[in-house]
C-alpha cells in the first residue's frame, strides 16, 4: 500500500518577477477583479442587487439548508470518530517526528481569537437572551418563554451553534492541508487538500477554481464579522459619549458612524499585519485573551455569582443528551414553518459563517499547527474551543440572564436591542463608573478581535493567491486586500444595510462548501494510507 510521502508534489505556477512576484495571477487577480465587479454591481444598481441577493439567499435556504445541516452532523460525527483511532496518536501534521514549533498557550489563543473570537463577543449576551425569549423548544410548547425553567432549553441551543459544529469544519480543512502539506509536501494553499481526490489536475483550471471559491468565502466571512463587530463599537461608543452620532434614538448605528468605524477598523488591521505574524498577530491575540477574561471575571463576580457553575453543568448536560438529534432535524417549512425559519435565521446562518471562516481559519491553524498529531490537532482545535465558548456563554449570556430570572435586570437586558444587550447587562452589574470602564474595555476588545480575525484572514488569502510560495508575503499585498474587502463591506453595507451582509454570505459560501466536502473524503483517504 503505498504511503502518503510517495505522492508527488504539486508544481503551481507563479509570477516570478514584477508586482505579483510569487502570487499565481490566475487565482489572485480573478479574485479581486470578481470582488471589485460586485462591488460595481452593488453601488451601480443597489436597488436590484439587494433583489437579487434577497432572491439567492431564499433558494440557498429552501434548496440547500439540508445540505447544510448534514454535512456538518457528518463533520461531528467523523471527527469524534478519528480521535479514537489508533493512526491518529501515530500521523503527524508534518513528518515522521517532528514536533510543534508553538506553545500550546501562544497556540490556543490564536486560534480562538482569529477563528471565532468577534462572534463570541458579539453573541456573548444577545444570542443566549434572543434563545430565552424564542426557541424551537417554546414553540414546541413544552418549554415556557422567559421564565427559569428556560434557561437550559436556551444556552443548550446557544452550545450547539458555538460547539463542535463550529469547530468541525475548521477541523477538516486543517486536516486535509496539514496533512497534505506539512507531511506530503504540496502548497500551502486550499487546492492541495483534495490532492488524495484529483491529484495532477489541481495543478491547473481546477486548482485555480478551487482557490478563487476559498477567497470569495473567506471575504464573506470576514466582511460579516467586521460588521457585526462594527455594530457594536457603535453601539459602545454611543453609551459613552451620547453622541447621536454613533446610534439613533432607536439604538440603530447610522450608515456614515459605520463606515468611520470601517476605516478606523481597517487601518488597524493594516498596522497589524505589517507587524508580521509574531507581533501583529501572536500580540494582538494575546491582548484579546487578557481582555476577554477580564470581561468574563466582572459577569461572573458581578453577575451570576457561582450559579454560572450551575447553568454550565446543566447546560453542557442538555447539550450533550440533544446532540444526537439536533444535529441531523431538520425543520419542515410547510409543517413547522415558525421553528424552519428560525433554523434559517440561526442554524444555517451559523453553518454558512463557519463554513466562511472554514478557509482562512484551517490554513491559518496549519500555519500554526505543525508537528502536533491528528488527534491532538483535533482535540485542541475542536474539542478544546468548544469548551471554552461553553464555560464562555456561562459566564456572559448565563450571568445576564441570571440577572433577569432573579429581578436585578428588571426587563433591561430582555429589551434592549442586539447590540446593546451586552451594555445593558454591564449597566445592571455595575456603577456608573464601573459600567463606563466595563464599555470602554468591551469596544476596544471589539475592535482588537476585528484586527485579529481580519489579520489571519488576510495573510491566508494572500497565502492561496500564492500558491502557498513564500515570496508572496509583501506587505503591500496585505494592504491592498484590507481596502478591497473594506470596500465591498461599505458598499454592501450602504446599499442593502447591515442584513444584506448575511445574505451575501449564505449565497457566497454555498459553493465552497462543495469543495470542503471533497476535503472530508480526502482527510478518509490520507487516513486510510496512514494506517
Amino acid at each position: 500500500m503505498p504511503t502518503d510521502t510517495q505522492t508527488a508534489q504539486l508544481q503551481l505556477r507563479t509570477v516570478p518577477a514584477g508586482f505579483y512576484r510569487g502570487f499565481n495571477p490566475a487565482v489572485s487577480i480573478t479574485a479581486k477583479a470578481l470582488i471589485v465587479a460586485l462591488m460595481l454591481l452593488i453601488l451601480l444598481a443597489p436597488a436590484m442587487a439587494t433583489r437579487e441577493l434577497q432572491m439567492l439567499k431564499d433558494l440557498v435556504l429552501t434548496r440547500f439548508a439540508g445540505w447544510y445541516v448534514y454535512l456538518l452532523a457528518a463533520f461531528v460525527v467523523f471527527n469524534l470518530g478519528v480521535i479514537c483511532l489508533p493512526v491518529s496518536g501515530r500521523l503527524r501534521l508534518g513528518p515522521p517526528g517532528a514536533r510543534p514549533e508553538i506553545g500550546t498557550f501562544s497556540w490556543l489563543a490564536m486560534m480562538f481569537c482569529a477563528g471565532i473570537g468577534i462572534g463570541i463577543l458579539v453573541f456573548s449576551v444577545s444570542e443566549p437572551v434572543s434563545d430565552f425569549l424564542n426557541n424551537p423548544d417554546i414553540m414546541a410548547g413544552g418549554t415556557p418563554s422567559a421564565q427559569a425553567e428556560t434557561l437550559p432549553s436556551a444556552m443548550r441551543f446557544v452550545f450547539f451553534h458555538w460547539g463542535l459544529s463550529a469547530w468541525s469544519s475548521y477541523v477538516i480543512v486543517g486536516l486535509a492541508l496539514g496533512l497534505a502539506c506539512h507531511r506530503n509536501g504540496h502548497p500551502l494553499t486550499m487546492r492541495s487538500g483534495l490532492e488524495p481526490l484529483v491529484g495532477k489536475r489541481l495543478e491547473g483550471r481546477l486548482g485555480d477554481v478551487i482557490d478563487v471559491l476559498a477567497i470569495l468565502a473567506t471575504v464573506s466571512g470576514i466582511a460579516t464579522t467586521i460588521v457585526l463587530g462594527l455594530e457594536h463599537i457603535c453601539s459602545g461608543l454611543s453609551e459613552l459619549t451620547g453622541s447621536p452620532f454613533f446610534a439613533d434614538q432607536a439604538g440603530n448605528p447610522p450608515l456614515v458612524a459605520l463606515l468611520t468605524a470601517l476605516v478606523l477598523a481597517i487601518a488597524a488591521t493594516i498596522a497589524s499585519i505589517v507587524s508580521g505574524m509574531e507581533r501583529g498577530v501572536k500580540w494582538t491575540s494575546h491582548c484579546g485573551i487578557a481582555l476577554a477574561f477580564v470581561v468574563l471575571a466582572v459577569f461572573v463576580i458581578f453577575g451570576g455569582k457561582a450559579e454560572v457553575l450551575s447553568v454550565f453543568a446543566e447546560s453542557v448536560q442538555r447539550y450533550v443528551e440533544t446532540l444526537p438529534s439536533q444535529i441531523v432535524m431538520l425543520y419542515d417549512p410547510v409543517q413547522d414553518s415558525a421553528r424552519h425559519v428560525w433554523q434559517g435565521d440561526w442554524t444555517i446562518f451559523y453553518w454558512a459563517w463557519w463554513i466562511a471562516f472554514a478557509p482562512f481559519v484551517g490554513l491559518f491553524l496549519v500555519r500554526i499547527s505543525k508537528g502536533r498529531t491528528v488527534r491532538q490537532f483535533v482535540l485542541g482545535a475542536m474539542l478544546g474551543p468548544s469548551l471554552m465558548c461553553f464555560v464562555w456563554f456561562s459566564g456572559t449570556g448565563g450571568s445576564a440572564l441570571l440577572m433577569e430570572i432573579d429581578g436585578r435586570a428588571g426587563g433591561a437586558i430582555l429589551q434592549a436591542e442586539h447590540a446593546y444587550r451586552i451594555v445593558a447587562a454591564v449597566n445592571v452589574m455595575l456603577g456608573p463608573t464601573g459600567a463606563a470602564l466595563m464599555t470602554g474595555a468591551l469596544t476596544l476588545l471589539f475592535v482588537v478581535l476585528i484586527m485579529a480575525s481580519s489579520t489571519a484572514a488576510i495573510i491566508a488569502i494572500k497565502a492561496i493567491g500564492a500558491g502557498g510560495s513564500p515570496l508572496g508575503e509583501t506587505p503591500l499585498h496585505s494592504m491592498l486586500w484590507a481596502v478591497a474587502i473594506a470596500a465591498l463591506t461599505g458598499a454592501i453595507i450602504a446599499a442593502g444595510g447591515i442584513g444584506a451582509i448575511r445574505d451575501a454570505m449564505l449565497v457566497m459560501t454555498l459553493p465552497f462548501s462543495v469543495v470542503l466536502a471533497g476535503m472530508f473524503l480526502s482527510v478518509m483517504r490520507h487516513l486510510v494510507r496512514g494506517a
